[in-house]
């Protein structure tokens, strides 16, 4: 009976503690649609009233297994609202199958579908719900290359009028941008900010953290319809997961409310495809196209565009060392690394998402992107 009835709570506090809407940072949405027919989001941020109007907008691109919420989550002290209060129109990407591409009913996410939003309890013996469904999860890395980050460009300039671009890559999302600047001849991106961002899979740099990655999440590509990853975070049980989540902040650095909203709005199940090239970039230690016939870490020394790379001290993922090597492998002329640290003059050492989403981001992280942003806008 005890048993029985902890199981009652532990569901109870699962279904009420995870799906309630309190992102309250919002923009105007669009939903352009892809070659392939994915229907992707874009969150229209207009520049703050007063603000001096900027050249380019933003476009911010998140990271695996990830939303745009995360960039949301801080809301004044957002890299979203600092921008927009230093003049810069900024848009939100959320990729395929996150909000505006999940054709799939039956998923919570961050959907405008009210379907999304309330739980029924038939989805508990849906396998869909658990699992996914294949049809929505068949994609791989290259396509948000070539096909959603092209489409994004492609309807930001149509919109807004501009020229080009200044590109914001978290984690994956400036992996994205690297691989269209270096591989693929990109000339709508005027500047480039990566944060966290990691193309080398340097195994002294990373230590066993790649191992548990693929320990934990690898043999999933193999067998299920998508890799479960937000399923997993927004369950919500005290240590579940613990060990493969404290890979993407460091705890000191980050709110226990945000670690919940992390788990809640931002985390997402990613598709077995995309998470075999880090697989097989773990490996290689040098992320390549799908079918091997790009290796886009080599093609980094085609990158000329101007860049500020961002690392943080405790970055598992995107170690300063990692970060150092793209930034000696690309050839802008006009480049910056950030390592943001206590001994570089930051209030703490910063870890994955903790660049996103740390107590003190807006002083220094934020700021610094836009002083640079500035000067070359």
């Amino acid at each position: 009976m005890q048993t029985s009835l902890k199981l009652l709570i532990l569901i109870l506090f699962f279904f009420t503690n995870c799906y309630k809407d309190q992102i309250l940072l919002t923009g105007e949405r669009h939903h352009p649609t892809t070659s392939d027919k994915w229907m992707l989001t874009l969150e229209r941020f207009l520049p703050s009233n007063g603000a001096p109007a900027r050249k380019f907008p933003v476009i911010i691109c998140h990271g695996v297994i990830a939303n745009r919420n995360y960039f949301k989550l801080r809301e004044n002290d957002s890299i979203v609202q600092t921008l927009r209060e230093a003049g810069y129109e900024v848009w939100l990407l959320d990729l395929r199958s996150r909000e505006g591409g999940t054709p799939a009913k039956l998923w919570f996410s961050d959907s405008d579908n009210p379907e999304h939003k309330e739980f029924k309890w038939k989805h508990l013996l849906s396998s869909q719900w658990w699992f996914g469904n294949k049809k929505y999860s068949d994609f791989n890395f290259d396509d948000y290359v070539l096909k959603d980050a092209d489409t994004a460009i492609t309807y930001v300039l149509n919109v807004t009028g501009a020229s080009k671009v200044n590109w914001i890559g978290h984690s994956m999302g400036g992996m994205i941008a690297y691989t269209r600047l270096g591989t693929f001849n990109e000339d709508r991106i005027e500047n480039l900010v990566t944060i966290g961002s990691p193309f080398y899979f340097h195994k002294d740099a990373m230590g066993n953290q790649l191992k548990n990655i693929n320990s934990t999440f690898g043999w999933t590509t193999n067998i299920l319809p998508t890799v479960p990853t937000g399923t997993g975070s927004r369950a919500n049980v005290n240590g579940l997961y613990t060990p493969f989540l404290k890979l993407f902040f460091y705890s000191d650095n980050i709110y226990p409310d945000d670690e919940l909203q992390l788990k809640r709005y931002s985390s997402v199940n990613e598709s077995p495809k995309v998470f075999k090239q880090f697989k097989d970039a773990i490996i290689t230690g040098e992320f390549s196209s799908y079918d091997k016939v790009y290796n886009y870490t080599y093609n980094l020394k085609n990158i000329t565009t101007p860049s500020l790379l961002v690392a943080g001290r405790r970055d598992h993922l995107a170690s300063p060392v990692v970060v150092r090597s793209i930034y000696e492998s690309i050839n802008s002329v006009d480049k910056e690394m950030l390592t943001v640290s206590r001994g570089n003059g930051a209030k703490e050492d910063y870890g994955h998402v903790d660049l996103i989403v740390g107590k003190f981001v807006n002083k220094d992280v934020n700021q610094p992107i836009i002083t640079w942003l500035n000067k070359r806008n």
